[in-house]
C-alpha cells in the first residue's frame, strides 16, 4: 500500500510540474493577426511577421481590416494581435502588448505639387491645406487640433493632391511610392519633401492573452535580423 501511495505522489508531482513549466501556447494553435487593408506598408510588415512566426515554429493567419477596426479587434481579443504599429499604440489600447524588437522602420513623408514649398517643417501643417488617411496614427497625432481633409484610401489621397484640393499630403513612404508609380505621367508634378515628417520603429502587437509567445517571437526576429534576412 505504501508503494502505491508513493507512486501516486510521484505522478501527482509530475502533473503539477508539467502544469507549471509548460507554456500556454500550443504549436497546434493558429494565431489570427490583423493588418490594415489597402496599405502596402502594412502588407510589408505582414510579410515579415509571417516569416517570424514560421521561424518561431508558430502558425499565423492574417486578416485585412480597416485601420481602427484592426486595432480594436486585437485589443478586445476577437483576434490575437496586429502585425505592427508604432510603440505608442499600446498607450491607447490597454489590452495590447508589444515585442521589444522592432520589425522595421516607418518613414512618414510629405508630398506636394506646389513649387513654392521647398522643404518640410511643421509650420507647413498650420498654413497649408493638408490631407491624410483615416486611422493612420502618426498622421492623426501630427494633425491633432488642426484642420485637414481625411480620406480612406491612398489613391483618393493622391487624387486630392493632383486635383489641387490640398497643398500637401501626409503618408507613409512605402505605401505612397507604388501609388505614384502607378500614376504614370500624372505623377510628374508630385514631389516628396525632405526631411521626413516622422520616423519611428514598428513593433508587433499581441493581445495580452498571448503575451507568453513574445520571447519566442523576439528570439526568432532577432535571429533573422542578425542573419541579414532583410536588407534594411
Amino acid at each position: 500500500m505504501k508503494t502505491i501511495w508513493h507512486s501516486i505522489a510521484i505522478l501527482a508531482t509530475s502533473v503539477i510540474s508539467l502544469t507549471v513549466v509548460s507554456p500556454s501556447w500550443s504549436e497546434d494553435k493558429t494565431y489570427t493577426l490583423s493588418y490594415s487593408s489597402g496599405t502596402l506598408f502594412h502588407e510589408l510588415v505582414r510579410d515579415r511577421i509571417k516569416v517570424v512566426y514560421e521561424r518561431a515554429g508558430l502558425k499565423a493567419n492574417f486578416v485585412a481590416l480597416p485601420h481602427n477596426r484592426a486595432l480594436m479587434s486585437a485589443n478586445d481579443g476577437t483576434i490575437d494581435g496586429d502585425v505592427g504599429r508604432i510603440a505608442s499604440t499600446v498607450e491607447k489600447y490597454s489590452n495590447l502588448v508589444r515585442l521589444n524588437v522592432k520589425v522595421m522602420d516607418l518613414n512618414g513623408a510629405v508630398y506636394t505639387t506646389r513649387d513654392d514649398i521647398a522643404a518640410y517643417d511643421d509650420s507647413i501643417l498650420t498654413k497649408s491645406r493638408v490631407g491624410y488617411i483615416l486611422g493612420v496614427r502618426w498622421t492623426e497625432d501630427k494633425m491633432k487640433g488642426l484642420e485637414a481633409t481625411v480620406v480612406q484610401t491612398y489613391p483618393a489621397l493622391f487624387d486630392l493632391l493632383l486635383d489641387n484640393r490640398v497643398d500637401v499630403i501626409l503618408t507613409t513612404e512605402e505605401s505612397a511610392e507604388p501609388i505614384i508609380k502607378s500614376l504614370g505621367d500624372r505623377a510628374a508634378p508630385i514631389r516628396k519633401l525632405q526631411p521626413f515628417a516622422y520616423t519611428a520603429p514598428i513593433y508587433h502587437l499581441l493581445n495580452k492573452k498571448n503575451a507568453d509567445i513574445i520571447p519566442r517571437l523576439e528570439n526568432a526576429l532577432t535571429a533573422l535580423q542578425k542573419e541579414g534576412y532583410w536588407k534594411d
